[in-house]
């Protein structure tokens, strides 16, 4: 048993001595580092920054060949001593062309290794014409360089040390093999998961800088690969989305982006107001009476609708968080079954109003009670060029549920943070206790009926609606309300006590509410009853700020009042698309037999092949972004 444990330590580090040189090698090759770079300790940072993905990474490569050192163990046959050895060294190879490929296409396109690049291997041909004589002979060296060195030193000093252990009985060494089985795998899976937490680790939990490039440098390729190919088998084939030319597709969707003049009627009192973004997670307009819903559940946030202009037919364009959140503030709509932002390559070429704001000396922040781990939301925000981040490893001041810090605490923390905050700004606060697993701590005695089969959730909003009002009481005292426009923005909706069915439009109905003492006093206490889309804020605000909005062009101007009222939506394996005469939802596996409630039915083909083209357009753009 000693012997077996001794040789998992010593391969465990072989793999990371191996990561470690292949890491210098990518900071070499991307030399000269200055322009890239901001601090240049980051790059030192990066080499332990990337720990927990380098760990995950050394036990999939050890766990096979282990078991079968294991087998050897038990059985002491030379044969499965070699098949461990062969095993060994065929992921030295792979994972050396790996990190090579990753530091020369990191050069090329600054962007890590993905499944993007190596589709240009389907065709050979292609490659070969691409790929100059001496580039070729520069890899087939280093390949070399990199695998003939750590080859020797597995076969001399770890594949050689392997020693039969003749001295116990089959019997003893059976049931110890049995027992470094289980042990081992078990703890190798809660490595690979990055520990026993709610959220098991992706790849962001690497990034520590707002340089791209440190955080690539922290990033093991091979698991960034590997996150790749499971994101990617989400996007279906063309023949699943695709039923006409994408200038087919374009051209069916082209009057929902066109207006009869280029006007917008202006709202606030600056061009350049402070910014507030509050993403309510998971509210829904079913909890909420002002929008339909249910009567007591929300009166806070009614009583702030009297100070606000309140959007009355918004419709989330997504239905999870890490594509609601980037539906907003990069404007970006969402397919079912794939997040952009967990498209880490894809990432750094989204646009987002972070950027945009600072050239306009707005600096930006992100506060969550929660772990940004989630969703790759850190990595996206990092990528974003948020300055400041917070979330629950900063928020040890306050009592924490099994998710972070309810909304009690946050909006206590976001107000410590607005006060302090230079003018103007951009700050974005996702509230928490909306999530399950609803651990908040009742503040009244309201409750939702008996038979609500989401009795949890509508009371949670409750509770997150009361916390909602205390805000604003505090804020509205404080200097920077007067300039400050206040969206107020669920990230996507959530199944409600009217139990709507998924591909209805109503199930996507959300509460959106611009208010804030930057809103003019004539537009306090007003509706706008035109369909709009979380994607349309944007654009809207980019009016109102006299910017150019055109690298957004799913984002519309809602305060144009000749804009379209019209919403694409999707929920998980399907799409929809609302306007005034009705819905059409589609199913992608049954996309030619749509659900639609229609107030004309003759126009239910014009509106399926609508739903259609937007979601065939947003899988190209997807795919080729």
């Amino acid at each position: 048993m000693q012997k077996l444990i001794k040789h998992s330590i010593t391969l465990f580090l072989f793999w990371l001595l191996v990561f470690f040189c292949n890491r210098l090698f990518f900071v070499v090759y991307q030399l000269p580092l200055g322009h890239k770079i901001t601090n240049n300790a980051d790059v030192f940072i990066a080499f332990v920054a990337g720990s927990k993905l380098d760990f995950a990474t050394a036990i999939i490569l050890l766990l096979l060949p282990l078991l079968f050192v294991n087998v050897y163990f038990v059985f002491q046959q030379e044969v499965f001593k070699k098949i461990a050895f062969r095993l060994s060294m065929f992921f030295l190879f792979l994972y050396t062309m790996v990190s090579l490929g990753d530091a020369g296409l990191y050069h090329e396109w600054n962007a890590k290794i993905n499944m993007q690049a190596l589709a240009h291997f389907k065709h050979p041909a292609e490659i070969i014409r691409t790929v100059s004589s001496v580039l070729l002979i520069e890899f087939i060296a280093l390949l070399a360089l990199f695998t003939f060195p750590f080859y020797f030193l597995y076969k001399n000093k770890i594949h050689k040390n392997q020693v039969a252990d003749v001295h116990s009985s089959f019997k003893k060494r059976l049931i110890q093999g049995l027992l470094f089985l289980l042990v081992s795998t078990a703890i190798g899976v809660i490595i690979i998961r990055g520990g026993i937490s709610n959220l098991p680790m992706n790849q962001n939990a690497a990034y520590f800088s707002q340089d791209a490039l440190a955080n690539n440098i922290a990033v093991n390729p091979l698991y960034s690969l590997l996150q790749d190919m499971t994101i990617t088998k989400n996007i279906p084939d063309e023949q699943v989305y695709k039923f006409r030319t994408n200038e087919e597709a374009k051209a069916l969707i082209a009057e929902d982006f066109s207006t009869l003049k280029d006007s917008s009627i202006s709202i606030l009192h600056t061009t350049r107001p402070n910014l507030l973004f509050i993403h309510l997670e998971g509210w829904s307009a079913d909890n909420m009476e002002i929008l339909g819903g249910i009567k007591g559940c929300t009166p806070q946030f009614e009583k702030i609708c009297q100070e606000g202009l309140l959007f009355t037919k918004a419709y989330a364009a997504a239905y999870v968080s890490d594509q609601g959140i980037p539906a907003v503030l990069s404007a970006y709509p969402a397919v079912s079954r794939v997040a952009i932002i967990n498209q880490v390559g894809k990432v750094h070429k989204l646009p987002c109003i972070s950027e945009d704001l600072i050239q306009e000396k707005y600096n930006s922040s992100f506060l969550y009670g929660g772990d940004l781990i989630f969703g790759n939301f850190r990595g996206y925000f990092l990528e974003k060029k948020f300055s400041n981040l917070v979330e629950v490893k900063d928020l040890g001041k306050y009592p924490q549920g099994k998710l972070g810090v309810h909304d009690e605490y946050g909006y206590q923390e976001l107000q410590q943070e607005l006060s302090t905050r230079d003018t103007p700004f951009l700050q974005c606060y996702f509230t928490l206790s909306t999530h399950m697993p609803y651990d908040y701590k009742s503040t009244d005695t309201w409750q939702s009926t008996k038979e609500d089969v989401e009795k949890k959730y509508t009371e949670s909003m409750h509770y997150a609606d009361i916390q909602l009002g205390k805000f604003f009481e505090t804020a509205k005292q404080q200097a920077w309300y007067k300039n400050t426009l206040i969206v107020l923005v669920s990230d996507h909706s959530h199944n409600s006590i009217k139990q709507q069915k998924n591909e209805s439009p109503e199930r996507h109905h959300i509460p959106m509410l611009f208010t804030g003492g930057a809103l003019k006093p004539e537009w306090q206490n007003k509706q706008w009853t035109k369909i709009v889309s979380q994607v349309d804020i944007l654009s809207t605000i980019y009016h109102q700020m006299n910017l150019d909005a055109s690298a957004y062009p799913w984002s519309r101007n809602m305060l144009n009042a000749t804009t379209p009222s019209s919403a694409y939506y999707v929920f998980y394996g399907g799409i929809g698309y609302i306007n005034d005469n009705g819905y059409v939802a589609s199913i992608q596996d049954n996309p030619l037999m749509p659900t639609y409630e229609l107030k004309d039915t003759s126009q239910l083909k014009q509106m399926t092949n609508k739903a259609l083209s937007f979601q065939q357009l947003i899988y190209e753009d997807l795919k080729n972004r």
